[in-house]
């Protein structure tokens, strides 16, 4: 029993002096290791403040939409004379419905103007051979030649004919023909009311009739709809921190991925007064140029606004690290690299701000940290303006 536990008393004292042989033989190694510079790139703490970009999302609505109805009564389909998606210019015919009463109306007018023309230049002639009359019945009455009175007297055979034929002339026969180039004012607007015509430049985007069918006046019930595509306008809302920021007639990056993958440039042509009283925001315009008509109505658009953040701390966006959900940077000051958490706000993808942890003018780390320890010295290879 006495051998066994000295057996054990000399294992166990052997393997003591190996342990402590090797551990012995690692203080060299990590003594070196610590004198051994991690070569890093660093950057100092600086104050300024990112240009950021705020978006706001809208739908691409056409500048000009014209929803075409009949004028007047409306009527009958005679002939439909586009088809969706036609190109159409301003004063074009797009329906016509059926006119020949109404043509007849009009040749009929314009005979009624003719006639009271005619009848105006009678009347005319009539005044004036009244008028002579009148002249030569007042001589004879003035020099007694015939009396004021009776059948052939100055009033009955010279007077009153030439007040007569003034009043006809002046005043009846005028009446008469602007009546009648009223009337045919009437039958011409009649008639072109049969020939529904297209308002704007565009491309026809909806037929609502068939011809033999019937179309009804008013905008409730348009039978052709037109929009302009040479320019669109994208409606959106502001938040009232962005709304005194914007101006009329600023341009400003809009991105339609469904076009490009690009921005394009677009125009605010309408900020409004007062926020929408249901969403409290600003409603605003932006028009883009639309020469291609590639950009349609209802694809979806990014306007993209920019503005400029309070004046912070920044550094570069590498020098953050996360480090157990948390950020961190390595700071540098004597020759050695420690880390730091701080509070790190927006970045636009090259700064980042820093509101807590540093201190204007402090070296960080901004490549190299993956073989920092804590109190390690560094080797600075290139400093970051």
């Amino acid at each position: 029993m006495v051998i066994k536990h000295k057996a054990v008393y000399l294992l166990i004292s052997f393997l003591f002096a190996v342990l402590t042989v090797a551990g012995c033989g690692q203080k060299p190694n990590e003594a070196e290791q610590q004198e051994t510079a991690v070569p890093v790139q660093i950057a100092a703490v600086g104050k300024g403040s990112l240009a950021g970009t705020a978006v706001v999302t809208g739908k691409l609505e056409a500048l000009e939409t014209a929803n075409v109805a009949p004028g007047g009564q409306g009527g009958k389909v005679y002939s439909v004379n586009v088809k969706v998606g036609d190109q159409v210019a301003k004063g074009q015919t797009l329906i016509t419905l059926e006119n020949t009463t109404l043509a007849a109306s009009v040749r009929q007018a314009e005979q009624g103007v003719v006639q009271a023309e005619a009848a105006l230049e009678l009347a005319g002639i009539a005044y004036n051979q009244a008028a002579a009359n009148y002249q030569r019945g007042k001589q004879l009455y003035e020099s007694g030649a015939i009396p004021a009175a009776g059948s052939s007297g100055f009033e009955t055979a010279f007077e009153i004919p030439y007040k007569q034929a003034k009043i006809d002339f002046e005043q009846i026969k005028p009446a008469a023909l602007a009546n009648a180039k009223a009337a045919l004012d009437m039958a011409r607007e009649q008639y072109d009311n049969a020939f529904i015509k297209s308002p704007i430049n565009g491309v026809v985007t909806a037929v609502n009739v068939n011809p033999g069918e019937l179309a009804g006046p008013g905008s409730a019930t348009p039978v052709v709809t037109v929009v302009s595509l040479d320019r669109v306008v994208v409606k959106a809302t502001v938040t009232e921190e962005q709304i005194n920021k914007l101006k009329q007639g600023q341009e400003v990056p809009v991105l339609v991925g469904a076009v490009s993958t690009e921005p394009l440039k677009g125009v605010i042509t309408n900020i409004a007064l007062a926020a929408d009283p249901n969403s409290k925001a600003y409603p605003i315009k932006v028009q883009l140029d639309n020469p291609e008509q590639l950009l349609k109505p209802g694809m979806f658009a990014e306007v993209q606004l920019k503005s400029n953040q309070q004046e912070t701390l920044l550094v570069p966006r590498e020098a953050v690290v996360k480090t157990g959900g948390a950020d961190t940077v390595w700071v540098v000051a004597d020759g050695k690299a420690t880390s730091r958490e701080v509070a790190a706000g927006s970045s636009n993808g090259e700064k980042i701000q820093i509101t807590g942890g540093l201190e204007e003018g402090e070296q960080v780390v901004i490549s190299g940290q993956n073989l920092l320890q804590e109190n390690a010295q560094v080797e600075i290879k290139n400093q970051v303006k």
